[in-house]
């Protein structure tokens, strides 16, 4: 499971945005608006921007394209977490058995099963990538 995170701002242009469109909503849009930019972890401007952006290019999904790339990044980025607990639970058995202990074949067999389960989401997530699945990781 990935880790909760701060609404995701649209990438910066090279050149300042300078135009600037204004529209009002009744209370219920508005609130709706904002549920479902918060449903997709984005600013509200953002969600605003990149749903109409999709709409005026004919796209039948208004789902921002980077999603799928900033949903990836933060599966890679919770595996990598994962796989940096693995390898330090690693290293103690290591340690132990190099000192002259004896390691558990239950605690080896843990650790073993965390790497196999940490690389298989590494994977699968670096496969949809490749292949664009649709609807990302």
């Amino acid at each position: 499971m990935t880790p909760k995170r701060r609404p995701r701002r649209r990438h910066r242009d090279a050149q300042q945005r300078p135009h600037r469109i204004v529209t009002r909503f009744n209370a219920a849009e508005r609130d709706e608006i904002i549920a479902a930019a918060e449903q997709r972890e984005q600013t509200v401007s953002r969600f605003v921007a990149t749903s109409t952006l999709a709409a005026a290019r004919g796209h039948s999904s208004a789902r921002d394209p980077q999603d799928r790339l900033d949903r990836a990044v933060d599966v890679l980025a919770a595996a990598r977490a994962h796989l940096a607990r693995v390898g330090n639970n690693l290293n103690q058995v290591a340690f132990a058995f190099n000192a002259g202990g004896h390691v558990q074949p239950a605690d080896l067999d843990a650790t073993l099963g965390a790497v196999r389960a940490a690389v298989a989401t590494v994977d699968r997530t670096a496969a949809q990538l490749v292949t664009g699945a649709a609807g990302g990781p």
